[in-house]
């Protein structure tokens, strides 16, 4: 049975998440006058190698684990509950086509309880994995406000919206939704109407706290964060889609702020996410993670795990 905690007392909800408004003629801006400095190294040819993921292995034992499976897609078994995040198993469309191929038949994933939804973009919230979950194992469709209309559209009964700071409780695992600082818009009229969020996913019983942020900018929320529910085990950050920065910034971290997001939030282990899938923004797709690379240093006590396609981490 869910069950949830209601906590809504946070200045942020208020100041970002009902005032923040998509400047429609900055979009503009961006895809049609602006000049990618980057235009030369888009042009270089590049691939990710992808690891082959065997969950039947995995799941021959009941500890946790980690598999990341392209973009903000994770797939994630703790205290015996099995969840996966913004599901994306095929091109988001055919302008947005995967770069890096998606790592398993979709056919091949185990029994899934959870399903965390970020946010409303098309590249978090794609409706033919949504349905394609519904219908094979219709887990519970966990999201912030706002997303009724839309889960209903897609035959989707089982879901359970929390805003920040709520919390779902089940057997073995608690599921509390974070702040983050991005936006919301799936058509034209709909702007900002379904909440943003990331998740904090525990194992009651081994405590360990694994946090996912499915998309954001760098605020000062990461420190709150930190102050109720740090140290966090594993943290699951974005690090890619952010350039231009005088446009992407207020929604992308670059790979420098993941890191101090990580500080922030008490992170023990960094796992990168948002990068090397979709080619969404000027950079070419190798660059956050090599900039990750280049800007991480190991002396703040953070332990970096970069995972291939497919790869996967087991909870000791």
């Amino acid at each position: 049975m869910i069950k949830p905690h209601k906590d809504r007392n946070h200045r942020f909800y208020n100041s970002w998440a009902q005032k923040r408004k998509w400047v429609s003629i900055d979009l503009v801006k961006w895809l049609v006058f602006s000049r990618n400095r980057f235009r030369e190294e888009k042009k270089r040819p590049v691939s990710f190698p992808v690891d082959a993921v065997d969950f039947g292995l995995l799941s021959k034992d009941s500890r946790d684990y980690i598999v990341w499976l392209g973009h903000s897609t994770v797939l994630m078994r703790v205290g015996g509950r099995t969840v996966i995040t913004d599901p994306v198993f095929w091109d988001v469309n055919f302008l947005v086509r995967r770069k890096t191929r998606f790592p398993v038949d979709p056919d091949a994933l185990p029994h899934i309880d959870y399903v965390l939804i970020s946010h409303g973009h098309y590249d978090h919230l794609n409706t033919k994995s949504v349905r394609f979950l519904k219908e094979r194992f219709d887990p519970v469709f966990v999201s912030g406000p706002g997303y009724e209309d839309y889960f209903r559209s897609a035959g989707v009964s089982r879901c359970a919206p929390i805003g920040w700071w709520e919390a779902l409780s089940g057997s073995g695992v608690r599921i509390t939704s974070l702040p983050v600082q991005h936006w919301s818009r799936r058509t034209i009229f709909d702007a900002n109407k379904m909440l943003w969020c990331g998740f904090l996913i525990e194992n009651l019983l081994s405590k360990k706290k694994y946090c996912w942020l499915g998309d954001s900018g760098y605020f000062g929320g990461f420190k709150d964060i930190g102050e109720r529910f740090g140290p966090i085990d594993f943290l699951l950050v974005p690090v890619g889609a952010y350039e231009p920065r005088w446009f992407m910034k207020p929604n992308h971290m670059n790979p420098e702020e993941a890191l101090t997001a990580a500080q922030d939030m008490r992170a023990k282990t960094v796992i990168p996410i948002h990068w090397g899938t979709f080619d969404l923004t000027d950079e070419p797709l190798y660059l956050p993670i090599e900039r990750l690379k280049e800007v991480y240093d190991g002396k703040s006590g953070i332990e970096l795990k970069i995972l291939n396609h497919g790869g996967h981490i087991v909870v000791e």
